[in-house]
């Protein structure tokens, strides 16, 4: 019990400390959520303010040097196409939590057959959402820039295979 109490005492004193590391994050300060401040967040470039990891846009942004009317741009993209995509994520995760569920159970073949088809068909409809995103993307950069790109996602691709691979 007395243990107990040394660790609320201490969890209390450092309490205003806490509160003020919430208070210092320049997201907080402007009454920012995510959505709202992905501008900021993106147009951070090396030596702009603290960085603790970068995203993927983030890394993106700065090796395909981006202009500022190209991160805006990006941004804009990226608004229209994560909704969705997240969306149809979230359908296809619980699509194929019912078809495992049918699958214990005594479902028809033809019932199991067509939630399997569900899966498919949401699976589709996001890989042409990313295309699309993809393109969208393409449409904002330079010729060289769109080489760069086509480089980076193929380096995703091979990295994503290793690790598969190597069970990462």
């Amino acid at each position: 019990m007395r243990c107990h109490s040394k660790i609320l005492l201490l969890s209390l004193l450092t309490l205003p400390l806490q509160s003020t590391t919430i208070f210092a994050n320049p997201l907080f300060e402007q009454n920012c959520s995510l959505p709202n401040c992905q501008n900021h967040i993106y147009a951070q470039r090396s030596g702009e303010g603290p960085r603790r990891g970068r995203g993927k846009t983030e890394k993106l942004i700065e090796e395909l040097n981006l202009n500022d009317n190209q991160v805006q741009q990006l941004n804009a993209i990226r608004q229209k196409y994560r909704p969705q995509m997240q969306q149809l994520r979230e359908q296809m995760q619980a699509t194929r939590q019912e078809l495992s569920q049918m699958m214990q159970g005594n479902t028809s073949t033809t019932d199991l057959r067509k939630k399997h088809q569900q899966v498919i068909d949401l699976d589709q409809k996001l890989h042409n959402l990313r295309f699309e995103n993809m393109l969208a993307i393409r449409e904002i950069l330079t010729p060289e820039q769109r080489r760069q790109f086509a480089q980076l996602m193929e380096q995703r691709r091979a990295n994503r295979r290793n690790g598969a691979r190597f069970g990462r």
